[in-house]
């Protein structure tokens, strides 16, 4: 009987990773953390005491087999092998063997008891009774000890260990400046501030702090937001505020969205405002209204004035702060509005600020009403007290710990939060002052941020590992319904796992399932996710996201054809993506957004040119190049290099073609481009290739054409 009661002992803790050091008669000792430490050995010890329990009621016996456990967690050495046979174990220093030997003690049959520094570790996992203040033989004092009555309905293991909001230190100075910008724009001197630092310097927190210190103030917010993501997607930071303005919601109808757009635009603004902007928001005409008789550059322009007078008009109102995030992944039509209501904003009642990451050069510097204002790393002092701040309601970090932390941290106040919260993780249930006896707790002090996030992302188990690289790899921001249609897991599955990033700090949520949306805390960590995915998975993730948008959210597809483009090219489906890559860029074309297309057309032309040399390659390899010609020209100049390049390999490209109509319009380019630069030899024959082409196809277009470029 003792032999198989052994047995099932070892076992079953085997499967936790427990070590089985000693066998004692009837008892068992085990040791969790040695001779592999874990991060939760504390939470492995309760749960495998739970299935001792019902593991050795069910060994067959005369009568029931019950065994009384006891848990407790602290630091010990472990020494050499001593003693000899069934007697063999570890030698082993520190009290916490005596103290789970007392609780073993002290335990009613099929029960597991542990100590309070135990309890303090696996949060709410459990389902405890506070057995209250016990005097134990051998200890000092009256020990606080319970009772584990099974698993608990918490999802998340880390909700209990939640820090408050890293603190802004070391930003006086710099929040004294946009406090005195402020107060010059209320008097209508606009102003503009460029915030320049690295990612996770800081700059939104500043920002949050100015809006903290302004929220009693009369005033009105207006927050733009770029994307990695829609760095090529005409305005997509305006589209985005002027849809949240609005309050559209995602169950919205046309009416609906059209009542809402109607009560946001202001009472003065002209009376093709509104006709403008639902253009904007990709909403169909209103019955009854006139119809835009624009070309795309005339619409582009009359857009812009639109959304400067309804920024005049809310200027006059109440002082405007206007905050536009992350310019480094702006797209260019955006800028091009941006560097309007630069501007404009020096006459109004409005702080324009605007952040980017070292990379981005902006066109403003210089301008009277401009100030640049870059931040820097915090200095060591600065940087030990958010850690001290974030570890003081969990445990009181020794100062060389803390100086660990800031100098791996570099003194970047994201990484100082993130890699404190490992840290603290790492520790938790420790008495202030105790962290240096936690096992590990100093090895799990990160080198970089990415080891940072990505031993949180693990701690978080492998569903919400799964869920994190899924929403990286859709984008920055993503909704629940998108995510809930990638993943294939049930809804409530998903859902917990969603919750247990939002609680673990890593994930933002707007709304509440099933119409919510998501945004990673930081780029940094929807990068880190992302670059954890292997090729391969990553190949077939992009390949679920694109069909799910195509079956799910079509209207988006539509509208913007270069994020499914984006996807497709990921999951390696290189004819469908360069299809949907030249649908955006003449997109961008019909909305004047030529840098955008250009972009557009390049991206197409890249996969094309990833097809065997063959005549279907060459001909759609002509379309793309003749249609990017005169938008390379638009933006560059028709006698520019960067055109020339494309009018040269669109015309060699003909040439490998017999005569087809399709080649006309790369001769066409050519004639244009030599014209402009001056060769007009060049440009005769040219002129000589249309009218031979024209004659042998027989095609007045052509030689209209032909007539056109004598």
């Amino acid at each position: 009987m003792i032999g198989a009661y052994h047995r099932c002992v070892a076992d079953t803790v085997g499967r936790f990773a427990g070590f089985v050091a000693k066998y004692m008669g009837d008892g068992v000792l085990v040791y969790f953390g040695y001779p592999s430490a874990h991060e939760d050995d504390a939470e492995r010890a309760v749960r495998a005491g739970l299935v001792v329990i019902e593991a050795v009621g069910r060994l067959p016996a005369p009568k029931p087999v019950n065994v009384r456990l006891g848990v407790a967690s602290g630091l010990v050495v472990v020494g050499d092998l001593i003693g000899k046979g069934s007697a063999q174990e570890q030698a082993v220093v520190g009290e916490t063997p005596n103290l789970a030997a007392r609780l073993q003690g002290m335990a009613q049959p099929a029960t597991l008891v542990i100590a309070d520094s135990t309890r303090r570790q696996v949060g709410g996992l459990f389902d405890v009774r506070d057995l209250g203040q016990q005097a134990l033989k051998g200890f000092p004092g009256a020990a606080r000890v319970w009772q584990v009555l099974g698993e608990s309905s918490i999802v998340s293991r880390f909700e209990a260990l939640r820090s408050r909001e890293t603190p802004l230190v070391g930003r006086d100075e710099e929040l004294a400046l946009l406090l005195r910008r402020w107060d010059q724009a209320k008097a209508c001197e606009g102003r503009v501030v460029l915030l320049s630092a690295e990612p996770g310097i800081g700059k939104s927190r500043l920002v949050e702090a100015l809006r903290e210190r302004i929220a009693g103030e009369p005033h009105r917010w207006l927050g733009y937001f770029c994307s990695p993501h829609h760095s090529e997607s005409a305005l997509h930071p305006i589209i985005g505020q002027l849809e949240r303005a609005a309050d559209f919601e995602r169950d919205d109808g046309t009416a609906a969205k059209w009542r809402k757009l109607a009560l946001l635009l202001a009472a003065d603004g002209a009376a093709d405002d509104m006709a403008l902007l639902s253009d904007l928001l990709s909403l169909p005409a209103e019955p009854g209204a006139a119809a835009l008789d624009l070309t795309p550059q005339q619409k582009k322009e009359r857009t812009f004035e639109a959304l400067l007078r309804e920024l005049e008009v809310l200027a006059r109102q109440q002082p405007v702060l206007m905050v536009f995030e992350d310019l480094h992944w702006m797209d260019p039509t955006s800028r091009e509005l941006l560097d309007r209501v630069v501007a404009r904003v020096e006459h109004l009642a409005v702080l324009l600020i605007a952040t980017f990451r070292p990379e981005f050069q902006p066109p403003w510097v210089g301008q009277a009403h401009v100030t640049m204002l870059a931040l820097s790393r915090l200095g060591r002092r600065d940087g030990a007290a958010p850690v001290q701040r974030l570890a003081a309601s969990a445990a009181a970090l020794p100062a060389e710990i803390v100086d660990e932390i800031v100098e791996r941290s570099d003194g970047v106040p994201l990484f100082l939060e993130e890699v404190t919260k490992v840290v603290l993780e790492a520790a938790a249930g420790t008495a202030p002052g105790a962290v240096a006896a936690i096992p590990g707790a100093r090895a799990a002090v990160p080198a970089t941020l990415q080891a940072s996030l990505l031993a949180r992302l693990d701690r978080l188990g492998p569903a919400a590992r799964e869920i994190a690289q899924t929403g990286a790899a859709i984008g920055r921001d993503f909704s629940y319904d998108l995510i809930a249609a990638v993943v294939p897991r049930n809804k409530t599955k998903t859902l917990a796992a969603l919750d247990r990033l939002v609680a673990a700090g890593l994930l933002f949520r707007l709304g509440a399932p099933p119409a919510a949306d998501y945004q990673f805390k930081h780029a940094l960590v929807q990068d880190t996710a992302y670059e954890t995915l292997l090729r391969g998975p990553r190949q077939v993730l992009h390949g679920r996201i694109a069909a799910a948008i195509e079956a799910h959210v079509s209207d988006r597809a539509a509208r913007e054809p270069e994020i499914l483009a984006y996807h497709l090219s990921e999951a390696g489906q290189f004819e469908r993506a360069a299809v949907l890559w030249r649908t955006a860029g003449k997109q961008a074309v019909r909305r004047a957004a030529n840098r955008e297309a250009i972009s557009h057309f390049q991206r197409a032309l890249a996969l094309v040119e990833r097809q065997p040399e063959a005549t279907d390659r060459w001909r759609a390899e002509l379309a793309i190049l003749t249609q990017l010609a005169p938008t390379m020209m638009g933006v560059h100049g028709w006698s520019a290099p960067e055109a020339g390049e494309v009018v040269e390999r669109a015309a060699e490209i003909g040439r490998r073609l017999e005569n087809s109509p399709d080649i006309a319009p790369a001769i066409a380019n050519l004639w244009l481009f030599n014209l402009s630069r001056g060769r007009i030899d060049r440009a005769e024959e040219i002129s000589a290739d249309l009218f031979r082409m024209a004659r042998a196809l027989d095609d007045n277009d052509i030689l209209l054409q032909a007539h056109h470029s004598i």
